[in-house]
C-alpha cells in the first residue's frame, strides 16, 4: 500500500519557513521524498539538496541502532551495545552519583541546534528543570552581531535580532542594499531568492566581504576587506557622513541617545539650544545634538571617535582604496531607503559586538531605520507564529537548577568554577567537531574532567566518539512535533524507527519516570503540542492540535507586504531610543563602539610574522555544519575537504592546485588538498567548517583554533586565527 504524507526538515539552516517534505510510503518504508505544499503560494518547489539527502540520512547504514555503552578507554571505538533498561539505568546512576557528590547543577545538559522542532529541543530542558541540572544558554558561536545589536536596539542577542531584522523580500523596496560578511546563495538557499528578484527590481546590491564570494557574483559591485577589519570600514563611513552632513539630524534627535549628555546620561539630560543650558528631555525644547563646551553629548563623542577614520586611515587599515570607500558612503547616502544585511562573517572575531554597533550604526545616521526597504537586518525573519514554548519547556514549579554560557561551562568543566560540572548530556549538536575551539585542548583538558559523558544522535559523530554512553535517537520521520517559524507545521511520525532508536522526548520520559518524575512526561507528544497551541492571541483563535494533524501546515498571517522591524519606532532599551552610547561598557573601553585590531589575526600581531595567513571557515552548500556531512548524495559533490588559496599565496610557497599542503600554527598542524583559487583575498585562506575530522588527510582545522572570547561579546573568535601554509 502506497501513502504520502507530509512532515518538515528543521536543521539550523535559517530557512523560513522551514522546508516541508512530502515522503512516500510503501509497506512500512520511506520509498521517495520531495518537496511538500505550502498554503501560501511561492514556496512548492521549496528543498534544497540537503533536505534532498534525508532519504540518504533515514537509512543511512551508520545509523545508530541501539544504545552503546563505552568499551575501552575514551575514544577508543570500542563499544558494548545495551538494551534500553540498562542505559536508562546507567544515565540515572552517573547523574546520581554527580548529584550525591557535587549537587544538581553539577549535570549540564547541552542541546545545540541541530533540531529546530520543539518538543525535540525543549525535551532536555524541560528534564533539567525536574532534576535541577544545569543548561547551556546561547552563546559561544553566532552570538557576538546578535549581542552588539542588543547593545544597541535592546532587542535579546537570544532572538538573533528577528524582531528588528526585515524580511529577506524587502530588499525590492531598498534601492541599495550592503550585503555585509553574508553569503545567502550559499547559507540560506531556499531564501535567497528574493535577492535575484531585489535585483530584477532595480535595487543595487553591494557586496562587503573579503572572499568573491558565490552571493557577491550576484551583486553589483563586491568590496573586498582585509579580513576582521569591518568595523574601521564602518566608523570611515560614519565619519564620511557625518562630516559631510548627510546625516538624518530629525531621527537622530528623536530616535536615539545622540542629544543625551554624557555628564546626564543615565538622567536623559540633554542640551536645549533654546534655552541655552541642560536639562532633562522632557523639559527641553529643542534638545541638540551637538553640546557645550562643558557639556558633550553622545553625539559629540561619537563624532569625535569616528574622526580618527579618514579616508586614507580607513584604506590604510582595510585595504580598501580611498576612492572606494567614499564612493560607498556617497552611495549609500544617496538611496534612502537602503538596507544592510549582516552575516556571520562579521561574528567570529574577538570584537564582533562592537563590528556589529559600528554598522548598524550607518543604518541609524542615515534614518534607515523603521521603514520599509531599509534597516539593519541579520535574518530573515518575518513574524513567527505565537505558540506558549515554556508551557513544555519549563514545568511548572521546576526551573533547571543553573543556566551557563558556552564559555563559563568550559570553564566550570575544567576549573570547577562558578561551581563543577561533572556530567553532560549532549543532544542536537556535535560541538566536539567544528564548535568548540581548541580540539586539542577539548580533547586533553575538557574530555577528561568529565565523570560521565552522555550522547544523543543518529551517528557515531566526532563528539559521540568520546562518550561513556551513546543514545540513538530518531529522525524527523519518525517522531510526532511541531516546528514552528513564520508558519506553523506538523512534523508526525510515518514509519517506525530504524533498530531501537527513539525520539529526544521519549528519551527524557524514560529518564524522568527513573528519576521519579515520570508524571511530567506522561503525556503524549500530541497532549504536549495542544498546551503550546492554546494561546491568547486572537491569530491563533482557531488553531487547534485537531486541526493541525488534520491540514499538516498552518499559515496564521495574513500581512501580504514584507515585515520589517521597528516600524512604530519604539525600541526595547532603557531609554526607549536607539543607544550608541553604553556606560556599563565602561570597563572594556567601548562605551562606543570602537574598532581595534584582530587579537590574533593582525600584522601587527607579532605572530604574523611567523604565521602570515588568517584562517577563514566559511559554511558549505552541502553540509548544515556537520550535519549530512557523512551523506553519499553530499559526499557525491564534495568528496574531500579542500583549503583554498590565492594565486599570489600559492606561488609563493610552490603550491600547485591539486596538491596536498600543510597548514599549521603553534596549536596544530592539518594537512589537506589545495585549490588555487582567484576569489580568494591575498593574505586569508579558506577551509569550509563541519566536515568530519576522519575526513581529512592528517589533522584537522579545528585544533588550529583558540579559545579566547570577549567579554562584552560572549563570543568564541573562530575567525581570528592565524596559519602559515606549505607543501606537505
Amino acid at each position: 500500500m502506497k501513502t504520502v504524507k507530509r512532515t518538515v526538515c528543521d536543521p539550523n539552516c535559517h530557512a523560513n519557513p522551514k522546508c516541508g517534505i512530502s515522503a512516500t510510503i510503501e509497506d512500512g518504508r520511506i520509498t521517495a521524498i520531495g518537496a511538500a505544499k505550502y498554503p501560501k503560494p511561492g514556496l512548492e518547489k521549496r528543498i534544497c539538496m540537503m533536505g534532498s539527502s534525508r532519504l540518504d540520512y533515514q537509512y543511512h547504514p551508520d545509523r545508530l541502532k541501539t544504545p552503546l555503552k563505552r568499551g575501552g578507554p575514551r575514544g577508543s571505538g570500542q563499544w558494548e551495545a545495551i538494551g534500553w533498561d540498562e542505559a536508562v539505568q546507567l544515565f540515572v546512576k552517573n547523574q546520581q552519583a554527580a548529584i550525591d557528590k557535587y549537587g544538581s547543577r553539577s549535570v549540564m545538559f547541552s542541546s545545540y541546534t541541530g533540531a529546530f522542532a520543539l518538543l525535540t529541543r525543549g525535551a532536555a530542558s524541560r528534564y533539567a528543570a525536574l532534576t535541577g541540572g544545569t543548561v547551556g544558554l546561547p552563546s559561544g558561536i553566532d552570538y557576538g552581531v546578535p549581542t552588539g545589536l542588543q547593545y544597541m536596539f535592546g532587542v535579546p542577542a537570544y532572538t538573533y535580532f528577528a524582531p528588528g531584522s526585515h524580511q529577506f523580500a524587502d530588499m525590492a523596496n531598498s534601492k541599495v542594499s550592503i550585503l555585509w560578511g553574508i553569503n545567502p546563495v550559499v547559507t540560506r538557499s531556499v531564501d535567497h531568492l528574493p535577492i535575484k528578484a531585489a535585483r530584477k527590481s532595480g535595487t543595487r546590491l553591494i557586496c562587503i566581504d573579503p572572499v568573491y564570494s558565490e552571493s557577491a557574483r550576484l551583486c553589483d559591485e563586491h568590496i573586498s576587506l582585509r579580513p576582521g577589519t569591518d568595523g574601521a570600514l564602518a566608523l570611515a563611513l560614519a565619519h564620511y557622513l557625518i562630516d559631510n552632513g548627510l546625516i538624518d539630524e530629525d531621527f537622530l534627535r528623536n530616535h536615539t541617545d545622540m542629544p543625551f549628555l554624557l555628564d546626564g546620561y543615565e538622567d536623559k539630560k540633554v542640551w536645549c539650544s533654546t534655552q541655552g543650558k541642560a536639562v532633562p528631555l522632557d523639559k527641553a525644547q529643542t534638545p541638540a545634538l551637538t553640546g557645550s563646551d562643558k557639556h558633550i553629548t553622545v553625539f559629540d563623542a561619537f563624532r569625535d571617535m569616528v574622526s580618527a577614520y579618514t579616508l586614507p586611515i580607513a584604506a590604510e587599515i582595510t585595504g580598501i582604496c580611498a576612492d572606494v570607500i567614499e564612493q560607498l558612503a556617497n552611495t549609500y547616502a544617496a538611496a534612502k531607503p537602503a538596507s544592510i544585511r549582516l552575516g556571520y562573517g562579521i561574528d567570529r572575531w574577538f570584537y564582533s559586538d562592537c563590528t556589529a554597533r559600528a554598522i548598524a550604526a550607518l543604518a541609524c545616521l542615515s534614518g534607515n531605520i523603521g521603514i520599509p526597504g531599509g534597516g539593519v537586518s541579520l535574518s530573515n525573519s518575518p513574524p513567527s507564529v505565537p505558540v506558549r514554548g515554556s508551557a513544555f519547556y519549563a514545568p511548572e514549579g521546576h526551573s533547571p537548577g543553573g543556566a551557563l554560557t558556552m564559555m563559563d561551562a568550559d570553564k566550570a568543566v575544567r576549573t570547577g568554577k562558578p561551581y563543577p560540572i561533572k556530567m553532560e548530556c549532549i543532544s542536537l549538536g556535535n560541538p566536539f567537531n567544528q564548535l568548540k575551539p581548541g580540539r586539542t585542548d577539548i580533547l586533553t583538558d575538557y574530555i577528561p574532567n568529565l565523570d560521565y559523558l552522555v550522547v544523543i544522535d543518529h551517528f557515531m559523530t566526532d563528539t559521540a566518539k568520546q562518550a561513556d554512553l551513546v543514545l540513538p535517537a530518531c529522525t524527523i520521520f519518525e517522531r510526532t512535533d511541531i516546528v514552528v517559524d513564520s508558519i506553523l507545521q506538523l512534523q508526525q511520525r510515518m514509519v517506525e524507527p530504524v533498530g531501537e532508536a527513539k525520539s529526544d522526548f521519549e528519551i527524557f520520559a524514560l529518564l524522568a519516570e527513573a528519576m521519579g518524575h515520570g508524571e511530567w512526561f506522561s503525556g503524549t507528544p500530541e497532549d504536549y503540542i495542544a498546551k503550546m497551541l492554546d494561546i491568547d492571541d486572537p491569530k491563533m483563535a482557531d488553531v487547534t492540535i485537531e486541526r493541525l494533524l488534520d491540514e499538516e501546515v498552518i499559515d496564521v498571517h495574513k500581512r501580504k507586504e514584507p515585515w520589517y522591524g521597528f516600524a512604530d519606532r519604539k525600541f526595547p532599551t532603557g531609554s526607549g531610543r536607539v543607544e550608541f552610547y553604553k556606560p556599563g561598557q565602561a570597563p572594556y573601553g567601548s562605551e562606543l563602539p570602537v574598532y581595534r585590531e584582530p587579537i590574533e589575526a593582525s600584522p601587527k600581531n607579532p605572530l604574523f610574522k611567523k604565521y602570515p595567513l588568517v584562517l577563514l571557515s566559511a559554511h558549505s552548500r552541502y553540509r548544515i555544519h556537520s550535519t549530512f556531512a557523512n551523506m553519499p548524495s553530499i559526499l557525491a559533490r564534495e568528496p574531500e575537504p579542500i583549503m583554498r588559496i590565492s594565486p599570489q599565496d600559492a606561488d609563493k610557497r610552490a603550491l600547485a592546485d591539486g596538491a596536498i599542503a600543510k597548514v599549521q600554527n603553534d596549536r596544530g598542524t592539518l594537512k589537506i588538498k589545495c585549490k588555487v583559487d582567484e576569489a580568494i583575498r591575498p593574505g586569508a585562506i579558506l577551509i569550509s567548517e563541519g566536515h568530519w575530522t576522519e575526513q581529512f588527510i592528517e589533522g584537522d582545522p579545528y585544533i588550529l583554533t583558540h579559545d579566547q572570547y570577549s567579554e562584552t561579546a560572549q563570543n568564541y573568535a573562530h575567525y581570528d586565527v592565524l596559519v602559515e601554509v606549505s607543501a606537505a
